[in-house]
């Protein structure tokens, strides 16, 4: 059943999940007033629409990403234009619009006769729903999709057929939202969160299209040197000519491996930003930020803060200090 929280016009915290449960019968929400979902989406009555009119949803919110369900009728959706993306920031937004003959979170319904469509995050959007439908979005960081940026941009302002794996795909994201639970919002969780809905949006995009296969050598180079990254990333002396070593590759070699997408440099960033962002919200005594710089693997403090604030938004201190005032979860 749909919760009574916070507003989905408010953005829940990191691992939060809020609920908007609007109608023709809500009082601020008819004939005129608009609630702003999903996407940044104004939501109103259809004009001269004669069906219900209601947006019942939920949205899940990690650390960069936001993912959300909701079944809609009788509904127009808009949002104007926005200003580009400052240099250096990049987001991909999915939007998944289906039939159904039931509520999104009634595990009996289906989603038939889909689309996916791939947004420009400053282009307007225009959605309108005349019948019962089922409305999934999907805000992420670019880095953690897995695609490469120059094949994202290539699928931006399209349209793809749904298909039956990628509707299981979404049921699965929907389960999450209908269990959620204090536990997305722990420490341990928050980074899973955001690598979770990644590799959900990264999926979706990428059996929307036909793709060639990996050469099985390059696969393997990507494979091995995730695995190395991850278990090592925490070494200060791991660098992408370490990694190439205990490949017996080339350094030319393993970048072309991951060509168009994340280097092996950013990927040993990222896994370091991400092991110290569990550090800073674990709820263990740590001296100080400078040692969570150096448990994670970098020589610098200064550099550590620049990098962590580029990712996540916040200060190391200012992210430690919000998930102290977070709940302790099991």
């Amino acid at each position: 059943m749909l919760g009574t929280g916070s507003q989905m016009d408010t953005a829940p915290p990191p691992g939060g999940i809020a609920w908007l449960d609007i109608s023709a019968e809500t009082s601020d929400s008819w004939p005129v007033r608009a609630r702003t979902g999903p996407l940044g989406l104004q939501i109103a009555p259809l004009n001269r629409g004669r069906t219900a009119y209601y947006f019942k949803g939920a949205r899940l919110r990690g650390t960069r990403c936001m993912w959300s369900a909701s079944t809609v009728n009788g509904a127009l959706l808009t949002r104007p234009s926005r200003a580009p993306l400052p240099q250096g920031e990049t987001s991909v937004h999915l939007l998944v619009r289906a039939e159904s003959s039931g509520s999104v979170f009634d595990p009996a319904s289906t989603l038939n006769r889909g689309v996916l469509k791939v947004i420009d995050p400053a282009q307007a959007i225009e959605e309108q729903f005349h019948a019962n439908s089922i409305l999934c979005t999907l805000n992420v960081h670019q880095p953690t999709v897995g695609v490469e940026p120059a094949s994202v941009a290539a699928m931006i302002g399209q349209t793809f057929p749904l298909s039956a794996f990628q509707a299981t795909l979404l049921r699965s994201g929907i389960t999450l939202l209908v269990a959620g639970t204090d536990e997305l919002g722990s420490a341990s969780s928050l980074v899973g969160v955001d690598r979770y809905l990644g590799a959900l949006a990264g999926l979706l995009l990428r059996t929307a299209v036909n793709r060639p296969a990996e050469g099985t050598a390059v696969a393997s180079v990507r494979t091995r040197t995730e695995a190395i990254i991850y278990e090592q990333a925490t070494n200060p002396e791991l660098t992408p000519a370490a990694v190439a070593a205990q490949l017996s590759v080339s350094l030319r070699q393993l970048y072309r491996a991951f060509s168009g997408g994340e280097s092996p440099a950013a990927l040993i960033r990222r896994r370091r930003l991400e092991r110290a962002a569990e550090l800073l919200a674990a709820r263990r005594p740590i001296a100080n930020v400078e040692s969570v710089a150096l448990e994670c693997g970098f020589a610098s403090a200064e550099y550590f803060s620049r990098a962590f604030r580029r990712e996540f938004g916040l200060s190391p201190r200012a992210y430690r200090s919000a998930h102290r005032e977070l709940p302790s979860a099991r």
